[in-house]
């Protein structure tokens, strides 16, 4: 797919428009029970890679009950719902225990008053205490460009260090997109071409959705941009900024490219077959399956024809000369990365 992409320019400090604001601890959860402010659900809490457990979120409870300086968190109030920028634990573990979803465990200052309870079961006065506290929150103002909001997130998180970068895609690009990377890391299609192999915890799987599309959409772009990740939030961005038809087609064409990818292959799908540890390898699953990708249907079926000569010769390119050798597949430069998707291009289209 050819398409233009204007990449963010550098913005001005004068952009910056964030506002110091005091929500009780009462209000943020009526803005979750309405829908104003976006939390993520129990099973994408699970897919966190710091995901607080009960004893925890109760210590950080406790720190409330017993009027302690907490974190001020970061909301984005740009956009309605709001999002959580930094404080996720804090809000869901809040949340959580206001819904008497866990008891209260491993207390310090009121084990003997309230180890063992649900938030409906401790005495009124901290459950009051609670309800009233006041938590400290930076909001991103309304009007704020898409490029300043990103920053801010990118430069909280290198502080906090709360979520890695594909968390932190998912709490950003909201909605449709975050939505559908989702779902496409969880269909049938990729789950078996990546043999179930890539791990939910980190959101390691969507992060290889993301790879996909960057490449698909941005691949010429790639030599201009520093790091993997900042390529990836290029990628998640152009991606948002298809029309609608656009964005449908090239979102259905990934299932298509996941499943053809497979026919091919089979149980060596995106694996280094030489290395001791049989697992994805991100950056043969990059150049794989985007030559796979640019096939039309024609030039896709005289491939899948001659998939047996073409498996014999694709198990050569592993051997210690040839460009998916161990040494070869590791290189990340941006010489390394696009010799590698020419020379696969190349070698696939011997046999259309």
């Amino acid at each position: 797919m050819r398409m233009e992409y204007v990449f963010p320019q550098l913005f001005s400090p004068d952009d910056v428009d964030i506002r110091l604001q005091y929500i009780s601890v009462s209000q943020l959860e009526k803005m979750v029970e309405t829908g104003k402010l976006c939390i993520p659900g129990t099973e994408e809490l699970q897919r966190m890679s710091n995901v607080w457990n009960d004893k925890e979120r109760s210590s950080f409870i406790e720190s409330i009950m017993a009027n302690l300086p907490i974190q001020l968190i970061y909301l984005d109030g740009s956009k309605t719902p709001w999002t959580v920028i930094d404080g996720v634990q804090r809000i869901s573990s809040l949340h959580k225990f206001l819904q008497n979803e866990f008891v209260l465990d491993g207390l310090e200052y009121f084990s003997k008053e309230c180890e063992g309870m649900s938030f409906s079961s401790i005495p009124f006065y901290l459950r009051s205490r609670i309800e009233s506290t006041n938590i400290v929150a930076y909001v991103i103002n309304p009007g704020t460009p898409d490029a300043v909001k990103f920053n801010i997130f990118k430069r909280i998180n290198k502080i906090g260090k709360q979520r890695n970068r594909e968390e932190l895609r998912n709490a950003f690009f909201q909605g449709s997109v975050s939505k559908c990377i989702a779902e496409l890391a969880e269909s049938h299609e990729f789950l078996q071409a990546t043999h179930k192999m890539m791990s939910q915890k980190g959101m390691s799987d969507r992060e290889l959705v993301c790879r996909y599309f960057a490449f698909r959409l941005l691949r010429p772009f790639f030599d201009t941009t520093e790091t993997m990740d900042d390529f990836l939030d290029k990628g998640m961005d152009a991606l948002s900024a298809l029309p609608e038809n656009d964005f449908e087609r090239e979102t259905a064409r990934f299932k298509t490219v996941m499943q053809r990818c497979y026919d091919v292959l089979g149980d060596i799908t995106f694996i280094n077959i030489k290395a001791t540890r049989k697992r994805i390898n991100k950056n043969l699953f990059d150049a794989f399956s985007y030559s796979i990708s640019r096939l039309n249907d024609n030039e896709y079926q005289s491939l899948l024809r001659q998939s047996d000569r073409f498996e014999e010769e694709y198990k050569r390119l592993f051997e210690e000369k040839g460009f998916l050798c161990g040494k070869e597949l590791r290189k990340t430069s941006t010489e390394a990365v696009r010799k590698r998707f020419d020379t696969m291009d190349r070698f696939i289209r011997k046999f259309t």
